[in-house]
């Protein structure tokens, strides 16, 4: 039961890097302020907007929606995408964990553990 608890402690922590991660670039956060604003765009649009090219909108979308922030509908040839707002809540509030003294984490990564999540997720 333990081992169970401490299995899915680490991959709370792996899922939170992985979403903070997706995060860390400007276009992929220019992508979350389009779709919170917009509700729901086309990969062409985004490429308008962005003024960069199709295939690198498709890469940072890729990210996103790997970290579980963005959903994609096809119709025909267009793709849609739209912001999945409870994950993007979710991460928030993770991180307010952190940094919240009230919050007390009961499995802190450490030692090999820590080394091997880090490890573990790297692209």
């Amino acid at each position: 039961m333990i081992q169970i608890e401490k299995t899915r402690a680490m991959n709370d922590w792996r899922d939170l890097k992985v979403m903070i991660k997706a995060l860390g670039a400007v276009a992929r956060l220019t992508i979350v302020y389009h779709l919170t604003r917009q509700g729901e765009i086309t990969v062409t649009d985004l490429t308008d907007m962005l003024n960069i090219s199709q295939p690198l909108v498709s890469w940072h979308l890729r990210k996103l929606r790997r970290a579980g922030f963005i959903e994609t509908r096809r119709v025909g040839r267009q793709v849609y995408c739209s912001l999945n707002l409870q994950r993007f809540r979710d991460c928030i509030q993770r991180l307010n964990g952190l940094i919240d003294p009230a919050i007390l984490v009961e499995a802190l990564p450490v030692g090999a553990t820590l080394i091997e999540a880090d490890a573990s997720t790297e692209e």
